[in-house]
């Protein structure tokens, strides 16, 4: 009687063992992901250097060429964005003359724009960028950008800088621009 109920008790316990250890069936439903852990940031990030060279009819019909740069500034200071750190980008302006000879030159920082700037995007966005937008009348018009330098992200803000036939350099808000 004892060896028939430690029999019953291990055929109990095998086939538990093997059901248990059976693999359940995946479904198409099934979605299995790692868990990503965020690593610590030891610097700044940073983006980039970026340029941009073209041309563009202006005055009288006369061709202008230009050159736009930009590059991360260490001297600037630090700029925290979604809670990683960004080191912050200058912008270096040319615009030459069909001879050759410079028109204009001039690096721009985010304190340029800052008199129009948000102040979420004073304090925590960094100099993006700057387009060509079109010629019109004595102004060559610039579109600037200032916001999240996080791919992932599409928190900017946008700039009018028009630069004279003088070479003067004037900024306004771009209208349509919502700032919640």
């Amino acid at each position: 009687m004892k060896s028939v109920f430690y029999i019953t008790i291990l055929a109990v316990s095998l086939s538990v063992s093997f059901l248990s250890c059976k693999e359940s069936k995946k479904t198409e439903e099934d979605i299995i992901v790692e868990k990503v852990v965020a690593k610590p940031q030891s610097e700044p990030g940073r983006m980039e250097r970026d340029e941009r060279n073209g041309s563009v009819t202006w005055i009288g019909g006369a061709e202008y060429s230009y050159s736009i740069v930009r590059a991360t500034d260490n001297s600037l200071p630090v700029v925290e964005n979604h809670g990683r750190k960004y080191h912050d980008n200058n912008i270096q302006l040319s615009v030459f003359r069909a001879d050759g000879t410079v028109f204009f030159q001039k690096t721009f920082t985010k304190e340029n724009f800052s008199p129009i700037l948000p102040s979420q995007f004073k304090e925590h966005g960094v100099l993006l960028g700057m387009n060509l937008d079109k010629a019109e009348g004595n102004n060559l018009r610039f579109i600037v950008s200032v916001g999240s330098p996080d791919d992932s992200n599409e928190e900017f803000y946008y700039v009018v800088m028009k630069l004279s036939n003088f070479g003067a350099t004037s900024a306004e808000r771009y209208e349509g621009m919502e700032v919640e």
